[in-house]
């Protein structure tokens, strides 16, 4: 059983860094886009379809993470500060998740300048899911070496 919930977790992980480098590719890609509604429609719509599978990416790696901690019989209060730290990037990851859900919405329900204002936000911060990302790996391979 064990294995089984480690390959969900990894599935997880594959789900949700890889929809992170991918709105990054497609905020690179809009920036050169001249027209801002054309840009706004391609960010909305291809974005928040893949952005929808990080988010199921995201749900599965939390749940399979917790019960991975179960079933290893590891006591919360054993665990090294990388795993602190990692939980702390997992927050931070939490955090941007929904910052960009709610940039998404702005952007998709005005219209005008406010609605594009909203997509430039989520297309400046696309950068920093790829480095929690980063991060979060970095400090798993810590905690879990």
């Amino acid at each position: 059983m064990y294995d089984f919930i480690l390959i969900l977790h990894f599935l997880g992980l594959t789900m949700g860094a890889g929809t992170s480098f991918y709105l990054l590719g497609l905020a690179l890609h809009v920036r050169r886009i001249k027209d801002p509604e054309v840009a706004k429609k391609i960010m909305l719509g291809a974005g928040a379809a893949i952005s929808g599978v990080g988010l199921i990416g995201l749900i599965l790696l939390l749940a399979s993470g917790y019960f991975l901690l179960m079933q290893s019989g590891i006591g919360i209060n054993t665990l090294n500060w990388a795993f602190w730290v990692k939980m702390a990037m997992v927050v931070a990851i939490l955090f941007y998740t929904v910052m960009m859900k709610i940039l998404t919405i702005k952007a998709k329900r005005k219209e005008g300048e406010a609605g594009i204002a909203a997509m430039k936000k989520m297309k400046r911060f696309t950068a920093i899911g790829p480095f929690l990302t980063f991060l979060v790996i970095s400090f798993a391979l810590l905690a879990f070496r």
